[in-house]
């Protein structure tokens, strides 16, 4: 294990809820399934279509959608306050059910060809007052990266057909074409 990124595992979470308040979470259909399941919302009550000028995320980058109103990213509802599923005392209010990449947050990753984990950080996507008194087994973090993975990639697949569509279509339109509508 590389040395350099080892102590990164004794992080601890401080619960002040700047995760949640700050970045736009991106969502796959198998994460707004997971909500929608455990809350009984419907899927356009959990997601919003963030143009790419409300979000730090590359053009170049997967995830983007080709609507009716241009080129949108699907990622969790918002209030004014950060991510709707904040609660007042910080805490996420549908944490069985959230989304995968906030299971894996903080850790960013990367591997190598073996598919080991070849560098950890922590992401740099809000102010985080962590701790390093913590305990993160590694086996977790790489387990809930495939899952992730594991998610994105049919994800991406469909997008990529919607996005090769002639016509385009709205919101609720790709909703139903994903099999949330």
């Amino acid at each position: 294990m590389a040395q350099e990124w080892k102590h990164l595992l004794k992080f601890r979470c401080t619960r002040c809820g700047n995760c949640c308040r700050d970045p736009i979470v991106l969502v796959t259909d198998e994460d707004v399934r997971r909500i929608v399941e455990g809350t009984n919302q419907a899927a356009c009550d959990v997601v919003d279509f963030y143009k790419p000028s409300e979000i730090e995320w590359g053009e170049d980058q997967p995830g983007w959608i080709r609507l009716k109103s241009g080129q949108r990213i699907m990622g969790l509802r918002r209030t004014e306050s950060g991510c709707q599923y904040l609660g007042g005392d910080d805490l996420c209010t549908i944490y069985d059910y959230r989304p995968v990449t906030c299971r894996r947050y903080p850790f960013d990753l990367e591997f190598d060809e073996e598919g080991d984990i070849e560098l950890l950080s922590i992401s740099q996507s809000t102010d985080c007052p962590y701790e390093l008194d913590g305990y993160n087994p590694l086996g977790e973090i790489k387990a809930i990266a495939k899952w992730e993975t594991w998610e994105e990639e049919p994800y991406y697949a469909r997008l990529k057909a919607w996005n090769a569509r002639k016509e385009m279509g709205g919101r609720k339109t790709f909703l139903k074409f994903i099999g949330l509508g």
